[in-house]
């Protein structure tokens, strides 16, 4: 669509005024500079003469956006990374009244792009003249080249704009067309192939055909429940719905093209007009004046609450690849809203389109449906409803499932669509691996469309006993569901999501979901059997929620497809209570933590100021562990800083206030780091040779049973520096083995640690071990990057390391005190 517009132009009062005549002389020498070497009248006093601007009026007079061009060679070629939804943007800097009357001097940039960035803009500088709607202009601009060998080297070209547009338009005649044609000579670097432009102007703009839509509209009749909307509301709900928006066609209008999308302009009187593009992918559409698009204009009637629109075909010129005209005025649409959902019909806006002509008449089709992608309920006004369409045949398909399971776990009970939507991962027979959602769209006779919030009851083709079933035995419930699933391969180079409506029941009692689904392609296919077991409430480590995707088809069936397993590391909202509070526990513990480190660090550097005469004593093999082990941490959480984790989507709802604690506990980590540094400079001093011929023997004897540890761990666990970070957690955690080997090679007997360093560093390393085994039976190790304190990127936690890591610690602290007496 493009829109154009005119300035109410300054009286000629002004015309006189000398001070502004200057300033407009110096404008159009400034804007005009780039273009100097081009001379106008040689290109464009036959189209426009030149004349002498009179006045001054500043803002942007003339716009055009989302026009469509073709041609240009080399410039768009598709390897230069153009694609189908590039397009063309004119506005004006400014323009003025001159003395020829009814021309105007027009200064503006012409740009070409498609939907991530600009590749060429064009300044330019002419007149246009508003009795024959031509506009004539010459200049020059830069061109980005998108290849990556010549990025960032721009290409000067220069051209001659040329436009037919009128002042004020009507259906027929508000077609902008013309042509960017190249200054240089062919053969010159400089020179491109001519590029045509055509653009849907909306300026001044003139219905002339609403008795018309309203006549080809009155005899279509629909039965189905519709929603009005009050008069003020019509024009902003039908522009944010209708422009832009993606519509999935239920046929052929004559040309192959599976959606549809809307650019329009609406009126406060809900009048509207509008252009309509075609493709194949929805994401893309053909621009205005391509050969499979459609003008129109129509109006909103409130009392059928329907949009009531009549459209014509643009048809291309054969003498000029820019010369377009709008004809054939004959093809009728209508949309609406529905009131209710059902399995077939997902979709917030529903339509169909059809054609006036006479069965063997050219150009006839059929009538067809279109509805749109996506529901976004929450953004229509009104009492959306779910009708259940398909529940009897559900429960024969589902009679058996989950009878096995009853009442021996517990299960969410069907009543929080929180706990009932989830991600999902996919994988099929063909080892397809795929991502999507399954997003809860009704429960029982709540409906929620887009979001956690009931917006009103549902409706069931069944009878009220059947449902809700009450199990009196287990309290449980069998509750009608509502499904809208959209998933899509990582191997398929699309960026379409497939969708499946879906509707059944949830047994609460066992946990199953068991659905009849239906996937619109080029026809519906509902022959689709969703089956999925929930995770319990009181899940066992491995657990998640799985199922099938199956296709009820005979395997010849051209719509039948193989079955797609499902999987999902789900949270339910209890489980994210539950890790909200263990994360809380965990910042403070590790808090607490890193509080006393750096002071059982400090009080072992107040202690060998009183003493230097311990320093030689203190192993530097064990300080430098030390300082190892709140250096990995730091370094490996130091983008965390700046960087927020990815987590399960219930744990973003803390507004960002984990993330700042993780900062705290991160900064804290860091002092503890420098305050070991600190002990290590202080312990590193003047030695005799036999001191240091000892520190020498015991990191001789520590170094091999460190090499070996780690070497086995390599070759057992083939799982790269990972397992090698875990593994110097666990060497960290026996940090005194060094200062014990140093110990026996000197003989020493003295007070070189404090009781409260190395006992009180030995208990910190020892907490995480501990608090891990008691984690491991409280809470189901779900998130594992939601681990705080004791997280598993650090250290060996299991049940058998959190046993031995202890134990070594103490054993090694009572070695000390006992060296030490």
């Amino acid at each position: 669509m493009a829109l154009i517009t005119f300035p109410t132009f300054v009286s000629s009062a002004y015309y006189l005024h000398i001070p502004l005549f200057l300033i407009i002389l110096l404008l159009a020498l400034f804007s005009s500079s780039s273009a100097a070497e081009i001379s106008y009248d040689d290109h464009c006093s036959s189209v426009v003469p030149q004349s002498m601007a009179t006045s001054l009026r500043f803002g942007s007079a003339i716009f055009i956006s989302n026009g469509y061009f073709s041609g240009g060679g080399d410039l768009f070629r598709s390897d230069s990374g153009f694609n189908g939804s590039s397009s063309f943007q004119f506005h004006s800097t400014y323009l003025h009244k001159t003395r020829s009357p009814g021309t105007y001097q027009v200064a503006g940039t012409l740009s070409f792009h498609d939907s991530i960035q600009t590749y060429l803009t064009f300044n330019a500088f002419g007149f246009w003249s508003e009795s024959t709607g031509k506009l004539c202009m010459v200049g020059d601009g830069g061109f980005r080249q998108p290849e990556p060998q010549h990025l960032g080297e721009p290409l000067y070209l220069s051209a001659v704009l040329k436009l037919d547009f009128p002042k004020t338009s009507n259906i027929t005649s508000s077609l902008v067309s013309g042509s960017l044609q190249s200054w240089d000579p062919a053969g010159s670097p400089n020179h491109f192939d001519p590029i045509w432009l055509s653009a849907y102007a909306q300026n001044g703009y003139d219905y002339t055909m609403i008795p018309q839509a309203n006549s080809s509209c009155s005899p279509r009749r629909f039965e189905e429940e519709s929603l009005g909307f009050e008069p003020a509301s019509t024009c902003s709900f039908l522009h944010s719905h209708m422009h832009g928006r993606t519509y999935r066609l239920g046929g052929s209008l004559g040309f192959s093209s599976r959606y549809m999308a809307f650019n329009m302009i609406c009126q406060q009187d809900g009048m509207l007009h509008l252009s309509i593009g075609f493709s194949n992918v929805s994401s893309r559409y053909e621009n205005i004046a391509s050969e499979i698009s459609l003008v129109g204009e129509g109006y909103w009637d409130r009392s059928r609450n329907q949009l009531c629109l009549l459209a014509c075909r643009i048809l291309k010129g054969r003498n000029s690849k820019a010369n377009y005209s709008v004809g054939d005025c004959t093809i009728g649409l209508s949309l609406w809203v529905p009131a209710a959902m059902t399995l077939q019909s997902r979709s917030n806006i529903v339509g169909r389109i059809w054609s006036n002509k006479n069965t063997n008449d050219v150009g006839y089709f059929s009538t067809i449906s279109f509805q749109s992608l996506g529901s976004h309920m929450n953004t229509i006004p009104g009492p959306i409803k779910y009708k259940y369409t398909s529940i009897d045949s559900v429960r024969s398909s589902c009679s058996a499932t989950g009878g096995a399971t009853r009442g021996k776990r517990r299960y969410p009970n069907g009543r929080s669509p929180g706990d009932m939507g989830f991600s999902i991962s996919l994988k099929d027979d063909g080892g397809r691996r795929g991502w999507g959602q399954a997003r809860v769209l009704s429960i029982g006779d709540t409906y929620y469309g887009d979001g956690d919030t009931a917006m009103a009851p549902a409706e069931s083709s069944a009878s009220a006993a059947d449902l809700v079933e009450m199990d009196d035995e287990h309290h449980s419930t069998i509750r009608n569901v509502s499904y809208a699933i959209s998933y899509k391969f990582i191997s398929v180079p699309s960026d379409e999501f497939l969708e499946i409506a879906a509707e059944g029941i949830y047994d609460a009692a066992s946990g199953t979901l068991c659905m009849r689904g239906c996937r619109f392609l080029d026809s519906i296919d509902c022959e689709i059997l969703i089956k999925i077991q929930l995770r319990p409430l009181d899940p066992k480590a491995g657990e998640h929620i799985s199922g099938t995707i199956s296709s009820t088809r005979n395997k010849r069936d051209s719509l039948f497809f193989h079955p797609i397993d499902v999987s999902s590391d789900h949270m339910y909202e209890s489980e994210a209570v539950d890790s909200m509070w263990r994360m809380d526990v965990e910042i403070a513990m590790a808090l607490v933590s890193l509080t006393l480190s750096c002071i059982c660090i400090r009080s072992q550097i107040l202690h060998s100021k009183k003493h230097p005469e311990a320093l030689p004593s203190m192993s530097i093999a064990m300080l430098v562990l030390l300082v190892l082990g709140y250096m990995i941490p730091s370094v490996l959480n130091f983008e965390a800083l700046f960087v927020t984790r990815k987590r399960q989507n219930v744990l973003l709802r803390s507004g960002g206030w984990i993330e700042v604690n993780e900062t705290i506990v991160r900064v804290m980590s860091t002092v503890a780091f420098f305050l070991s540094f600190r002990l290590l400079q202080v312990a590193w001093s003047p030695r005799s040779p036999e001191e240091s011929k000892r520190q020498r023997a015991a990191l001789m004897v520590c170094l091999p049973l460190y090499f070996a540890g780690g070497l086995l761990i390599w070759l057992l666990q083939l799982q790269g520096w990972e397992e090698l970070i875990s593994y110097a957690g666990l060497v960290v955690d026996g940090f005194l083995l060094p200062q014990i080997i140093l110990n026996i090679c000197r003989n020493s007997r003295g007070n070189t640690l404090t009781a409260f360093f190395y006992l009180g560093i030995t208990i910190i390393r020892a907490m995480p071990h501990l608090y891990d085994l008691y984690r491991a039976h409280r809470y189901v190790p779900h998130v594992s990057s939601s681990y705080i304190y004791a997280s598993d990127d650090g250290n060996y936690y299991s049940s058998m390391w959190d046993l031995i890591a202890p134990c070594q610690g103490f054993v090694f602290a009572v070695i000390i005190y006992v060296q030490q007496r």
